[in-house]
C-alpha cells in the first residue's frame, strides 16, 4: 500500500473511536452523602427543607465526627436551608418569613439551632453569628433506636404547631414549631362575616368545625352549624354529626343525640352507606348514656 493510501487508512480507522469519545456521556458517581428535600405543611404555612444526608458508616458522630460546641452545616456539603412561608415561632421566639442557613451547635445536654439570613457559605466555613436571625436552645434525647443517616423530619402534627426533629447515631433533637393558625383563620372568618349574603354554607360549617376542634366559642360555633344545616339545600350527614358534636361538648344530650340520629337517617337513605360514618354517629350517641 503507499505512503498516502496507508496515511488515509489510519485516519478512517480513527475517525469511529474520536466520535464515540466525543458522544460518550458524562459518568456520573454517587454522592457519598445523598440530597434530600422535605416539604411540609403546618395548618397554613408551608415549610421546605433542602439537605445532605451523611451516613454514620461505624462512626462516633457528636462528640467525634461532629464535635461539641463547634457551629455544624446541620448536614454535609451546603448548609441545610429552610424556607417559611409565614412568621412562625421557634421555642417561643419569633422568625420572620423567608429562607435561612439552618445551622446548629451540638452540645451533650444542649444544642443551639440557628437560623442564619447568609446563604451564601459552604458548610460552616466563614459562619458570622451577625447575620443571625434567630438562635435558640433545645435539649437532646436518646434516639428509641440508632439512626444510619442523618434525618430531619416533622412530628406531633398539629393545624398550629409541630415539631421539627433532628435524628443520627443515638441522639433525637426536637425543635417546637409554632404557627400563625390561629390569627389567620380568625381574621378570615371575621373577614367573611362582614358579608354574609355571599356566604355558602360549607363556611359556616368549617367555621363551627373549627371553633369545636380548637375548644373555642362552642356556643357560637353551634350557631353556625345551625345556619350551615339551614342553609344547604340538600341536608349532609356530616353536618349533623358536628352538630352532634358540639351540643355534646355543651352538654346538651338531647341534642346531641337527635343530630347523630339524623345523620345516620341520612346515611342509611343512600344506597352504599358509609358504615363508618355509622359508626361514629353511634360510637357519639353511646358515649352520650
Amino acid at each position: 500500500m503507499k505512503p498516502l493510501a496507508l496515511h488515509l487508512a489510519s485516519l478512517t480507522a480513527l475517525i469511529p473511536l474520536s466520535l464515540s469519545l466525543g458522544a460518550e456521556k458524562e459518568i456520573q458517581f454517587p454522592a457519598a452523602s445523598q440530597h434530600a428535600t422535605i416539604t411540609q405543611r403546618v395548618g397554613l404555612t408551608d415549610i421546605s427543607v433542602d439537605y445532605s444526608r451523611p451516613d454514620k458508616r461505624g462512626r462516633d458522630i457528636f462528640g467525634g465526627l461532629v464535635p461539641y460546641g463547634k457551629v455544624w452545616r446541620t448536614g454535609a456539603n451546603q448548609p441545610t436551608k429552610i424556607k417559611f412561608s409565614d412568621a412562625v415561632k421557634i421555642e417561643g421566639k419569633d422568625l420572620p418569613a423567608g429562607e435561612y442557613a439552618f445551622y446548629t451547635m451540638p452540645g451533650e445536654n444542649e444544642w443551639t439551632i440557628i437560623f442564619s439570613k447568609n446563604l451564601k457559605l459552604w458548610g460552616a466555613y466563614g459562619y458570622k453569628d451577625d447575620a443571625d436571625a434567630l438562635r435558640v436552645t433545645v435539649k437532646p434525647s436518646m434516639a428509641p433506636n440508632p439512626v444510619e443517616s442523618f434525618t430531619i423530619g416533622f412530628a406531633d402534627l398539629k393545624d398550629d404547631s409541630a415539631t421539627i426533629t433532628l435524628d443520627w447515631d443515638k441522639t433525637h433533637v426536637p425543635v417546637a414549631l409554632t404557627t400563625n393558625t390561629m390569627e389567620k383563620v380568625n381574621a378570615q372568618i371575621a373577614e367573611g362575616l362582614k358579608k354574609p349574603a355571599a356566604l355558602q354554607p360549607a363556611f359556616y360549617y368549617q367555621a363551627a368545625s373549627f371553633y369545636y376542634d380548637h375548644e373555642k366559642d362552642l356556643e357560637q360555633a353551634a350557631k353556625w352549624i345551625d345556619t350551615a344545616i339551614e342553609k344547604q339545600k340538600e341536608p349532609r350527614y356530616f353536618y349533623y354529626y358536628k352538630k352532634g358534636q358540639i351540643e355534646a361538648k355543651l352538654g346538651h344530650k338531647d341534642q346531641a343525640k337527635a343530630a347523630a340520629e339524623k345523620s345516620i337517617e341520612l346515611l342509611k337513605a343512600d344506597p352504599n352507606p358509609d358504615e363508618t360514618a355509622i359508626r361514629n354517629n353511634q360510637l357519639l350517641i353511646d358515649s352520650l348514656k
